[in-house]
């Protein structure tokens, strides 16, 4: 036979009151809801119409080598439609080329290549999908890049 359990002395009892100055804890959920609500409404109106990504660039167009010269001329050619003259941009549907995301650091040329290669979908940012560009040359992509790492080194994109 197992022994009885002991009876726990500690019973309620109703008549114990609460000081009137003790500390309430009735709602923290209610005030760290508001205190979220404030924030999610504060973070909303910071950025209310700002663009994460100018929708025009406007660059210096520096002089040109050859390469980059004949890679200007295709942006001018088949690339304009979307990405506007000299790849400024000028629509919400496609990024300017000649915009800072696009600086060797964070946009290598073999990943240049790729995306003009295969094409990108529309991932985390406003701007469509890039579609695939197969009538590009490697010459052509290359002198598509010269242009823009061109002209990011005279207007000082780093």
């Amino acid at each position: 036979m197992s022994p009885e359990p002991k009876k726990d002395s500690r019973e309620y009892n109703p008549d114990i009151g609460v000081a009137s100055d003790a500390p309430s804890h009735k709602a923290p959920m209610l005030w760290m809801g508001l205190v979220m609500l404030t924030l999610v409404v504060l973070t909303f109106f910071s950025m209310w119409g700002r663009e994460k990504i100018s929708i025009r660039a406007s660059p210096i167009i520096p002089e040109l080598s050859a390469l980059a010269q004949t890679g200007r001329d295709i942006i001018n050619t088949q690339c304009m439609a979307c990405h506007g003259v000299d790849g400024t941009g000028f629509s919400k549907k496609d990024p300017p080329l000649l915009h800072p995301m696009y600086r060797e650091e964070i946009f290598p040329d073999f990943h240049f290549k790729r995306v003009l290669r295969e094409g990108r979908p529309q991932k985390n940012w406003r701007f469509g999908p890039m579609p695939s560009q197969p009538q590009l040359s490697d010459a052509d992509m290359n002198g598509i890049i010269a242009f823009v790492r061109e002209v990011h080194t005279a207007t000082g994109v780093e």
